[in-house]
């Protein structure tokens, strides 16, 4: 059993927690955020009675999540010490300027950012080799994929530690050779994004129906077969031509998205707001996530 200490018991702190927890590993988390912490066991039950684990598992899979009052007392009970706060560099850079005197110079640390550079979070460490980017998606209990990559002065031993302790998890676990803002699931996820603003904003449809596109065709296609194997699939030949023809017409954009700076401008935030591209009524958002890890579960049950 490995012991962990999670620094931010939000969104993705506690998941992690009950991820780890369900593979039989401890896990202490620390929030300097007081309400978070006291709500974290009523959180961690809630995902653990969501992920249909049977009933007398459930209260031992909760036993194993702790909620922990100081950094100090987390990197005293910590084999592994996982960042999870929120995505600004500056926060990271407090976190574990703050967390590091308390910890032994070989405990390793994984930052969970999704969109920084590793190599950049670990500026303000006094042991950067240290810092590995382990980015887990969410919810971190059922989607099975963390990406594992190095900043420019990670140790090659603290990236084969956690691959192998995350492969042992159970995790699907891919290694990036590099430092890469975003890892590649994020890269790839918001072009795809980018290219759906794009499509909004030259009046090309409505947002309802980019929903509809991707769920009834590449999203179907995509949990069997990935983009590279499906371009070899159809042959190369052909890949490029369509690439020639069409991405000429793509959006490059890098700063200017109208769509979403339109919306926001009128305080329409989407979910947290009540309106965005979609009016979120009232029990829409409690819909949205329940299907949402319905159809993760319905995919991961399927035929690999």
């Amino acid at each position: 059993m490995t012991r962990f200490g999670i620094i931010g018991g939000g969104l993705m702190g506690h998941g992690i927690a009950v991820a780890l927890a369900q593979a039989g590993h401890r896990a202490g988390v620390f929030d300097n955020d007081p309400a978070t912490l006291a709500g974290l066991g009523e959180r961690v039950g809630s995902a653990v009675r969501r992920t249909a684990t049977p009933g007398a598992r459930v209260e031992a899979i909760g036993d194993r999540v702790s909620a922990v009052d100081s950094l100090a007392e987390l990197a005293k009970q910590a084999d592994v010490v996982i960042e999870a706060v929120s995505e600004r560099l500056a926060v990271k850079h407090d976190v574990l300027a703050s967390l590091e005197p308390h910890l032994a110079p070989d405990t390793p640390v994984w930052t969970n950012t999704s969109v920084l550079s590793i190599s950049e979070v670990a500026r303000a460490m006094l042991h950067p080799r240290r810092l590995v980017g382990v980015h887990w998606w969410n919810p971190p209990y059922l989607i099975p994929l963390v990406e594992i990559a190095p900043g420019a002065e990670t140790g090659p031993d603290f990236v084969d530690h956690a691959h192998g302790l995350l492969t042992e998890l159970g995790k699907t676990t891919v290694r990036l050779h590099r430092d890469v803002p975003g890892f590649i699931g994020n890269r790839l996820q918001f072009a795809l994004v980018r290219e759906a603003l794009h499509l909004l904003a030259e009046g090309v449809c409505e947002p309802g129906t980019i929903d509809t596109v991707v769920r009834a065709s590449v999203g179907l296609r995509w949990t069997a077969v990935g983009p590279m194997e499906n371009a070899d699939y159809i042959g190369l030949d052909l890949t490029r031509a369509i690439l020639g023809s069409l991405a000429p017409t793509l959006s490059t954009e890098t700063h200017e998205f109208p769509v979403l700076d339109r919306l926001l401008a009128q305080e329409r935030t989407g979910r947290p707001g009540g309106r965005g591209l979609f009016d979120w009524r009232a029990g829409r958002a409690e819909e949205v996530a329940a299907r949402l890890e319905a159809g993760i579960r319905h995919n991961l049950s399927g035929p690999a």
